[in-house]
């Protein structure tokens, strides 16, 4: 499941157990999602996923479900 594996991804940038991220979760909502916090994210998402994520594009990736969008847009997950 997407979810499932970007919420892996997560909990090592954020460095909590994955099971304690919300599917909802959102940067500013969940604590350890901050700024410093995203852009550890950001970069953890291409370091795993073999992607690169345009600095644009980076400041709208708020939320879980944008990430999981992102990721199927550009043939991450099929």
């Amino acid at each position: 499941m997407t979810t499932d594996r970007v919420k892996a991804v997560m909990a090592v940038a954020f460095n909590v157990p994955a099971g304690q991220i919300p599917d909802n979760a959102v940067i500013g909502e969940f604590s350890p999602w901050d700024s410093v916090g995203h852009m550890q994210l950001m970069l953890e998402l291409e370091s795993v996923f073999g992607v690169s994520i345009p600095s644009d594009v980076m400041f709208e990736l708020l939320s879980l479900a944008d990430i999981e969008a992102y990721l199927k847009e550009n043939g991450v997950f099929a």
